[in-house]
């Protein structure tokens, strides 16, 4: 989410977007600093609002060795329909691409961190529809995650999963959680459960 209501202060003092963007940067440091991960992790970024005051691919997929983390800038409104759509389109293609190549793959993940207050509520209801479907039919694991003052009752419409909602401002323990996860993830053989790291340290434990 780079909608404009992610310039808020929150109770730390910077903004919402500022501790995402910092997040960002600590999951870059951690993925290249795990050899597996640096070379079977892949990344895509799709921004909604932001400069273009729409919802687009702001980063393709990218291998972990060429990704370099970059300041998000927040404005324009909230079409998070779109670009949840967006988002299971990319996963799609990405794994089309990998099946066309000879590749294994594990199970995509969707990272979805936002305020919960969608402004395209006609996409945003069929975009819900299809991200439940994907994820009941195995194609993709989605996390929903709230940052401070989050609308958790949209935000847990997204995954047949509850969403969890931030303690605080903790972006970087998010990250380093995420970054621990996906590397936990890519030493897995496809189909194989996997046992992720606890939430709890970047979690309201009370949702």
């Amino acid at each position: 989410d780079a909608s404009y209501s992610m310039r808020q202060e929150t109770s730390s003092g910077s903004t919402r977007m500022d501790d995402l963007n910092m997040g960002v940067e600590e999951l870059e440091k951690s993925l290249k600093n795990d050899d597996v991960a640096l070379s079977r992790v892949q990344l895509a970024i799709v921004s909604v609002g932001g400069m273009s005051e729409d919802a687009d691919i702001m980063m393709d997929w990218t291998d972990v060795v060429n990704f370099s983390s970059f300041p998000i800038k927040p404005g324009g409104w909230t079409p998070l329909g779109k670009g949840l759509n967006i988002a299971l389109d990319l996963v799609e293609e990405g794994k089309n691409e990998l099946k066309a190549a000879g590749i294994s793959y594990t199970r995509p993940w969707i990272i979805v961190i936002s305020d919960g207050e969608p402004t395209d509520e006609a996409e945003w209801n069929k975009a819900i529809i299809s991200c439940q479907k994907a994820e009941e039919d195995k194609k993709v694991e989605i996390f929903s995650i709230g940052v401070e003052d989050a609308d958790m009752d949209k935000l847990g419409q997204i995954s047949i999963k509850p969403a969890l909602k931030l303690k605080g401002v903790n972006f970087k323990e998010l990250f380093i959680w995420l970054s621990s996860s996906l590397s936990a993830a890519s030493r897995s053989r496809p189909g194989e459960k996997v046992e992720l790291p606890s939430t709890d340290p970047w979690r309201d434990v009370g949702i």
